[in-house]
């Protein structure tokens, strides 16, 4: 370890400050951060859970429920708070397991003023509802934040395999999501959502695994781990143990969508390995006629993402395809179980 790193690894650390509360080296606290009220007058919180280690370092965000539907990242920032080795933290965690409390309580994926929060960043304070708490949350959290990870699912009735997107030319960022050991890595110019955060300068991982509404044990063993992994190469925790295959990195992705209406019947799992002519799905008539569709791959590569309702309409997004020549292998599945 270089010198300047040994010196800063044993730096006491300073106090942080978020809303109101001064968090001291070594304190452990649950905060309530205050945000607009609702119509009704009701005041609103969004629970905050800071963990600042005694000594100088990093500071990670993990937050999750940008959308109030979306379970796997509140599971997974549960597990996270439970690991006994954060009593030997350096530097500071953030963890926020539902940054959208308003779409928690009625399962929205939206806000009261039926905008997106993960379209909202960095916000406004005098534009609309979601620009305003963006802008809240930008100020009070996100900029104490070095470092960000940002828990998703698929969308609505859409299962996603475990993978990062984020932007691998920002510095830092490479390392992150490499460490994170997800089954792929979607390189992306995206600003959305939290990944504004990469033009800032701060390397930001969004993970995405899983569907709304639904515990996805894989997608959150991968998630929690996967976050562990990241915080040991900031040097945050030490993990006993070492294991380190080379993700899928992919460029781009396209969605398949229904050339039909009827019954959608899936062939091909997630993380799949498809080739060009392929045949992922067929589409029957519900009412026993004998028209039919099917959907074939229109190129090599991997199953990212696909529809799990039965019925579907014409047009629908079926399948999501990362074009690729490499796969998700039996060890990678084996490694994250």
């Amino acid at each position: 370890m270089k010198g300047d790193q040994v010196c800063s690894a044993y730096m006491k650390n300073k106090p942080l400050t978020i809303g109101n509360t001064q968090i001291q080296p070594g304190e452990r606290l649950t905060l309530g951060l205050p945000t607009p009220e609702l119509s009704t007058y009701t005041a609103m919180h969004i629970p905050i859970h800071v963990i600042h280690g005694k000594r100088e370092g990093p500071c990670l965000l993990v937050c999750a429920a940008i959308h109030g539907d979306e379970m796997n990242g509140i599971a997974i920032i549960h597990k996270l708070l439970s690991a006994q080795l954060l009593k030997s933290l350096r530097g500071t965690l953030i963890a926020v397991p539902a940054i959208n409390v308003y779409g928690l309580m009625t399962l929205s994926r939206n806000l009261p003023d039926r905008r997106d929060l993960d379209g909202s960043f960095p916000g406004s304070v005098s534009g609309s509802f979601a620009a305003r708490l963006a802008h809240h949350l930008t100020n009070e959290i996100l900029c104490k934040a070095t470092h960000c990870i940002d828990i998703h699912t698929g969308d609505p009735y859409q299962r996603s395999l475990p993978h990062i997107q984020t932007n691998l030319k920002i510095p830092g960022t490479e390392k992150m999501a490499t460490a994170f050991q997800p089954f792929v890595i979607v390189d992306t110019t995206s600003e959305r959502g939290l990944l504004w955060q990469n033009n800032r300068g701060i390397p930001t991982l969004c993970y995405q695994a899983g569907e709304p509404m639904r515990l996805d044990d894989g997608g959150i063993r991968t998630g929690y781990k996967g976050i562990l992994r990241v915080m040991q190469s900031l040097e945050m925790v030490k993990l006993k143990g070492k294991s380190h295959y080379d993700p899928v990195v992919i460029q781009s992705k396209k969605w398949l969508r229904a050339p039909g209406s009827g019954l959608c019947q899936m062939f091909k799992r997630l993380g799949a390995s498809v080739q060009k002519g392929e045949l992922l799905a067929d589409i029957y008539d519900p009412f026993g006629t004998s028209q039919k569709f099917q959907i074939y791959s229109p190129q090599q590569g991997i199953i990212l993402t696909h529809n799990t309702l039965p019925l579907v309409n014409e047009g629908d997004p079926i399948v999501e395809l990362a074009p690729t020549e490499e796969e998700v292998t039996p060890e990678m599945w084996e490694h994250h179980g």
